[in-house]
Formats: C-alpha cells, structure tokens, sequence
C-alpha cells in the first residue's frame, strides 16, 4: 500500500582497518607487559613509530582495548587511525588523537600500481601453492634486507610487495583476500619484517 512505510535499509557491512599508533618505546613496554609474542603479526611499523593493527577480519577487539588501557595506565600518549573501505577505490580516513579535533577524510585509495611488464605475477596466499612459491621467492632473504607495502587493488582483493631495503627493488608479490590472511604469511616466513599498510588518504 501506498501508506505504508518501507522498510529500513538494513545496511551493509564494510571492511574497517584500525591502528593504535604510539611511540615505539610505549608500545614496545605494553606489549611486553601484556605477553604479546615477538612476531605477533599484528605489530606494524608506521611514520616512524609502532602501530598495533586490528580489521575486520579479526575474532574481535580485546587486545586492542588491553593495549589502550596499558598505554592509558602508563600515562602514554597514542593515537587511533582508521581506514573504512566503503567501495571501490574510496575510503574514509579517521584520526582520534587526545590533542587534535577528531578528523576524517573522504578520500581514493592508494591503490596497488599494475605489475609492469615483465615483472612476475603475484603470488595466491590462499593456496597453499602460492604459499610455497613465496616461500622460494624468499627463502635467502633476511626479513632485516626488505619491507613489505600492502594495499587494496581493483579487484577486491588486497597486494602485498616485498621489496629490498634502499633499491626498493621487487622481490616478490602475493596477493590474498583480505590483509589479515597476507600479514600472518609473511610474518610466517619474513619474522619481524617491517609491513606498511595504507592509513593515510593519498597526498
């Protein structure tokens, strides 16, 4: 009927990313405080100081929240940064910092340039074929020689490129669903290799 009310929009569920940012002494004490393991592939380097990253993808929040009331106990300063995909090649971008009005952007995303030509396919992280062809890619590679940057790409899926420290020279590619899936097998074969996850809107 013409009178009747239509029915709310249930809404749709979108992919959010978020990083407790601190300084790297800081957050080093929380997490040895709170037993974190050393390669805890949730533990990122960003801008210069250490990042503590949880997404969707992620069971749930408690240990962020564990970490914010160790940094709040210590009289620690630190920062939450936020990325919510809403659809293709857009995010919004939020910072909430104890200083600063809360902020957020409406931005593109900075997404993963094409492979250039001649440059080798990425590998699928979600096969254990893919798994093991990373694994000899990288089998002489001390995680200390090369970092790795993961961003969003057109098709939906998440990239990873591993590059040499100084040249950033490509090493290998690995591609995955989600970037949970892409942090927890390159900390399986690189431990402690520094990631760089996109935060910040493209400048």
């Amino acid at each position: 009927m013409a009178d009747e009310k239509e029915a709310p929009d249930a809404g749709r569920r979108l992919h959010v990313t978020v990083l407790l940012v601190a300084s790297r002494r800081a957050l080093d004490n929380a997490l040895e405080e709170l037993g974190f393991a050393e390669d805890d592939d949730r533990v990122i380097e960003h801008d210069g100081r250490l990042a503590f990253l949880t997404c969707t993808h992620d069971e749930d929040c408690d240990d962020l929240y564990a970490l914010i009331s160790e940094l709040s106990t210590r009289g620690e300063s630190w920062e939450l940064q936020s990325r919510i995909d809403t659809e293709a090649g857009r995010a919004v971008y939020q910072s909430l910092t104890r200083h600063r009005p809360v902020e957020a952007v409406d931005a593109a995303v900075e997404e993963e340039p094409e492979p250039e030509a001649g440059e080798a396919a990425a590998h699928d992280v979600e096969s254990s074929e893919g798994v093991q062809a990373l694994k000899r890619a990288l089998r002489r590679i001390e995680p200390a020689e090369a970092f790795a940057t993961i961003r969003p790409g057109r098709d939906g899926r998440v990239t990873a490129r591993i590059l040499r420290r100084g040249s950033r020279r490509l090493i290998a590619a690995a591609t995955a669903g989600d970037e949970a899936t892409l942090r927890g097998v390159l900390r399986e074969i690189l431990p402690n290799v520094m990631l760089d996850v996109a935060m910040k809107p493209p400048s």
